[in-house]
Order: C-alpha cells, then sequence, then structure tokens
C-alpha cells in the first residue's frame, strides 16, 4: 500500500527548513514542506483563485491541495496548524489525516477558559519588527527552542535566516494570530487530527491544544514531556512515530 503523501507546513518566522528534521523522520511517505510565508506568497500569485471566506494563508494551502483531490495528509506546526485547521473547517473534503503540532485554536487569550497569549504581547512584536527586528526574532527563537535551547546549527544560519524573512509578512503574520478564531465547528470537522504538544511550551500552552483535541470530532492527544514548542527539531523521531502510528 502507497504510504499517504504529506505536506509539511512550518509556522511564523520560520522558512520551510525547520520542518527538515521532521522530513527526514518521515522516511517512506512523499513529502512536500511549505510553510506559512511561502503560503502566503504563493496566493500573491493572481493566476490562483480567490476564496473570499479564507484568509491568504488558507487560500494559499487550499490551492495547494486542490490537486490532490483529499488523497494528502497535511501536518502543520504552530500557525501552520491554524492554517490547517481554518482551511479545513472550511474545506475537509481536501484532507484524509491532519495533524496539529504545538498548534491551537486560538492564539489570544480572551474572556474564557482557553489559555493563550495576551493581545499586548503580539502588538509589541509588531512594532518591534519596525525599529529592531534582529532583536524581536532572536528573543522569540529562545523561546521556540526552550527548553532545549536553539541547536548549535541554528544558531550558525540564524542570521542568514531573518535575511529571507519578509517583513510586510511577519507583521500580517502577527495580526492573523491576533484576530484569528477557528474554534467554531470543531465539533463537526469529520478529518481525524492528531494534536501533539510539549508540556514545557513557552508560545502556545499545552491547555490550548489539550482543548482543541477535546474540541475535534475525530481526534488524538500526545503530550510529550520535558519538551517546549520546537517538536518537529527537537523530537522529530518521536513526532514521525505517533505520526505514522496515526496514519496507520
Amino acid at each position: 500500500m502507497t504510504a499517504l503523501p504529506l505536506i509539511l507546513i512550518a509556522g511564523w518566522a520560520h522558512t520551510g527548513k525547520a520542518m527538515r528534521p521532521l522530513k527526514e523522520a518521515l522516511e517512506g511517505h512523499l513529502v512536500q514542506v511549505t510553510s506559512t510565508l511561502e503560503l502566503w506568497k504563493t496566493q500573491a500569485n493572481a493566476m490562483l483563485p480567490h476564496l473570499p471566506d479564507l484568509s491568504r494563508y488558507a487560500m494559499g494551502l487550499h490551492n495547494l491541495l486542490a490537486p490532490f483531490d483529499g488523497h494528502i495528509g497535511v501536518i502543520g506546526w504552530s500557525m501552520g496548524g491554524m492554517v490547517a485547521l481554518e482551511t479545513a473547517r472550511k474545506y475537509p473534503e481536501l484532507f484524509q489525516r491532519l495533524a496539529i503540532i504545538s498548534g491551537t485554536a486560538r492564539f489570544c487569550k480572551g474572556n474564557d477558559e482557553l489559555p493563550g497569549v495576551s493581545v499586548s504581547v503580539l502588538r509589541a512584536m509588531s512594532l518591534g519588527l519596525r525599529q529592531t527586528p534582529d532583536n524581536v526574532l532572536t528573543a522569540y527563537y529562545n523561546q521556540v527552542h526552550a527548553p532545549q535551547g536553539v541547536p548549535a546549527a541554528g544558531i550558525n544560519t540564524r542570521a542568514q535566516d531573518i535575511a529571507m524573512l519578509d517583513r510586510d509578512e511577519l507583521r500580517q503574520g502577527l495580526d492573523y494570530l491576533q484576530r484569528t478564531d477557528v474554534r467554531k465547528g470543531l465539533n463537526q470537522l469529520a478529518v481525524p487530527t492528531l494534536v501533539v504538544h510539549g508540556r514545557e511550551d513557552r508560545i502556545v500552552p499545552w491547555q490550548a491544544g489539550e482543548w482543541l483535541s477535546r474540541s475535534l470530532a475525530i481526534s488524538q492527544w500526545r503530550c510529550y514531556a520535558g519538551l517546549g514548542h520546537a517538536l518537529p527539531v527537537h523530537a522529530a523521531a518521536l513526532l514521525a512515530a505517533d505520526i505514522r502510528a496515526f496514519l496507520a
């Protein structure tokens, strides 16, 4: 039986390079790597259909998935997971399986029970991107890779990676995280979904991932002790094993 092809989506302020350890660990699957940045750029192509009920990111993912006729698994990390959920709610027929890594249905906390980040934090980051972007991104990456720490190879290439990022898209991404809420209708989403989180996540509280798993119609929940937000980097083998079991 042919292994299900997979699309991996990296999150905010990352290129597809961040998903390479997980891609390598999923050997045997036909894996395509992308990122929210690349989805945003792809949708700038006027030749692609415009879908007014989706964000620019989700439109990019929709158009990437459409040729597969539903025979595809999508693995979204962080903001990539939110974009995948947004798309799946509107077009579930495009997905055979879905995995959300270090993700949430709403990034910013409100006046209810779902934990999240203060809106003021994102506003400060957006302002910082205009003034001292390197400082903002360096501080963010340190939190992403906590408690393990940024890999030595990542430190050595950080300057080049930051230079590749589109500053306008970074601010658009923060706006997306601030305003997007994909909770409505999750209990009717008939796409089997794996939700995975690190208990030491400093970007998205693990409780938000647990809430997401409980809210989905068909889901499995995994929470890794001692690991943080960057599971595709620091726990690629463990993550790949759970994904394989889920796909089976």
